[in-house]
């Protein structure tokens, strides 16, 4: 039994690594269009620079491509458009300070959520049942 999940563990390892080596490292282009994904249309609501077809969304999106030809990482090309347009510019915000309520609230709320129903399905009775 521990050979086989050992020849299973070792199979995964092995697929992981041989993808791993196709894919390679993503083009500048790739990487380009997934940080304009993350950055959001200051003219569009809600809609990121790599799909919004605004005048302003395709200038910005020039800008991350320069800038990531140019070797710029990807928190780096983030940083520079968060200290131009604020934080809000950012689709995804950054775990910590004052957006540490979005990251956690979700994950409270459906903990209330469980503890909710586990009591109600403590206090309920069958149907037919005595309640003495």
């Amino acid at each position: 039994m521990k050979n086989r999940l050992y020849l299973v563990l070792i199979g995964v390892f092995s697929i992981i690594i041989i993808v791993g080596a196709i894919m390679g490292d993503a083009s500048p282009e790739d990487r380009a269009r997934a940080i304009g994904s993350r950055i959001m249309c200051p003219v569009c609501q809600g809609s990121a620079i790599s799909n919004s077809p605004s005048e302003t969304a395709t200038t910005m999106m020039d800008k991350v491509e320069e800038l990531v030809v140019a070797g710029w990482s990807d928190d780096q090309v983030l940083d520079y458009f968060r200290d131009r347009y604020g934080e809000n510019i950012i689709l995804d915000p950054v775990f910590g300070g004052k957006t540490l309520l979005v990251w956690l609230l979700p994950g409270a709320a459906f903990g209330v959520g469980v503890w909710m129903i586990m009591r109600r399905r403590r206090t309920m009775q069958p149907i037919g049942k005595d309640p003495t």
